[in-house]
């Protein structure tokens, strides 16, 4: 049915497109990871990309040797797509810095970051020859973190010259249980696709680790259901770099069975010193038999003086086969920060 068929091999089949809003929309100039869209964020048509039903991805880990190390270009974050950058990216992410060409092809990882929920990392592409506007770099399912039972999502990737490229890659990868205090990252590109349908093969392999960010994490309790569909907010975690807040979505039996893929997406984020954030979706896990899902979304880190974060979820229903509808805005739900 979708295109989600094809993220990460997972088996999706029942997984059905929503209609957003404007803001949703400008939200997807860019493509979903693995897919061919021209901006990439989690969700499309305000369904999660990733959604972990069941299995495990299980990849060999072998220690890749590097074709260079020198970098060819510096500061990529400064070329890159904002919305999976946090403010303070470059202070705290871990250099990388490594390289790999291939038929003429050299991708390079600047550096990354792992916040205790989400990788995300910079690279670069650069080119013997020009390869024309490219749609994405196929083989992004093809990253591993070590001891994750199941990963998911996005990327962007833009051009910033004749022969260079700049991307920025975000992957939230689903432990069982507490997340480790290092992650082993395995990222095997297979080709990189161009909009004029060329494909560009090659053999690229990296392979580095990740502390875990610090990060203060706390259980919270709020709650509201609206329409058959119940949204509790159950923790919030802050560290140096960002502010994630995890939550479930659960749907009464009635919904469920007229609207067995309705979605919840939030709308807006706010805190009581009136500064206003973009939620970046992290996906998430779950049941669908039981109408029981888990997300989690992240913004900027907040202000030491903020004592109240608001959220305002909004209703997305789903009956499959493009029956789907915008459903309510919820009240605003408040979280005490102290």
């Amino acid at each position: 049915m979708s295109d989600y068929k094809k993220f990460a091999n997972l088996n999706i089949d029942e997984l059905e497109p929503m209609a957003v809003d404007e803001l949703e929309k400008k939200r997807l100039t860019k493509h979903v990871l693995g897919q061919k869209k021209k901006r990439a964020i989690w969700r499309k048509y305000a369904i999660i990309a990733a959604i972990l039903l069941s299995g495990t991805i299980v990849t060999p880990l072998t220690f890749p040797s590097f074709a260079a190390q020198i970098p060819f270009m510096k500061n990529i974050v400064e070329y890159t797509d904002k919305y999976f950058i946090h403010n303070n990216y470059s202070d705290l992410a871990t250099i990388v810095e490594q390289v790999q060409t291939s038929d003429g092809i050299s991708i390079m990882i600047e550096n990354a970051i792992f916040d205790g929920t989400s990788v995300t990392l910079t690279y670069a592409i650069e080119s013997e020859k020009n390869l024309g506007e490219l749609h994405f770099i196929n083989g992004s399912a093809n990253i591993d973190i070590q001891s994750a039972t199941g990963a998911g999502g996005g990327m962007s990737l833009e051009r910033i010259d004749a022969n260079t490229y700049v991307g920025v890659m975000k992957i939230t990868p689903f432990f069982e249980g507490v997340a480790p205090e290092e992650v082993l990252v395995s990222w095997h590109p297979t080709d990189i696709q161009a909009e004029s349908g060329v494909v560009y093969k090659g053999d690229w392999s990296f392979e580095f680790k990740l502390p875990k960010l610090e990060n203060d994490v706390k259980k919270v309790h709020v709650e509201q259901e609206v329409d058959g569909v119940q949204v509790i907010i159950n923790s919030i975690e802050q560290n140096a770099l960002s502010t994630i807040v995890h939550y479930t979505q659960q749907l009464d039996k009635n919904t469920m069975e007229e609207w067995p893929w309705a979605s919840i997406t939030i709308k807006k984020v706010r805190d009581n010193l009136g500064n206003v954030y973009e939620a970046q979706g992290n996906g998430g896990q779950g049941n669908i038999e039981t109408a029981t899902m888990h997300w989690s979304f992240s913004i900027d880190q907040l202000p030491p003086e903020a004592t109240t974060l608001f959220i305002t979820p909004e209703i997305f229903y789903s009956k499959g086969a493009g029956d789907n509808k915008v459903g309510p805005v919820m009240p605003e739900m408040a979280i005490d920060l102290k």
